[in-house]
């Protein structure tokens, strides 16, 4: 067991070692600082053609995972954040939300969410 235990610490050392080029690459820098439209509360109300409308609930101010829950069905989609060239990228369990704060992207849910807007006040 200690054998195994060295191992992994040398691995792990030599590792550290290599130069920097040889590490995974940051985010992308234009989705670094970019933060998804919030109220107060970590959350944000979109109100689509049709009648349609989500929330979205997210893990803080500078979210990592989110909850996306839709009124056509009342079902639950549990996203994590993805890195995005632009705006915030957030997907899990066949569904995906995107946006840059003026334009919404969602796919993968019961019914196609058109023209959505964040719902204010």
């Amino acid at each position: 067991m200690n054998a195994v235990r060295v191992a992994c610490a040398a691995a792990v050392l030599s590792m550290a070692a290599l130069p920097a080029s040889s590490q995974a690459p940051a985010a992308p820098p234009a989705a670094a600082g970019v933060q998804p439209p919030m109220n107060d509360f970590t959350q944000a109300f979109y109100r689509c053609d049709g009648g349609l409308a989500f929330m979205m609930s997210y893990d803080g101010e500078k979210p990592q995972t989110a909850d996306m829950l839709t009124n056509d069905d009342g079902r639950h989609y549990a996203l994590k954040r993805r890195a995005s060239e632009s705006g915030v990228e957030f997907a899990g369990g066949g569904a995906r939300f995107w946006t840059d704060g003026k334009t919404v992207v969602v796919e993968g849910a019961k019914s196609a969410f058109r023209n959505c807007k964040m719902k204010t006040g």
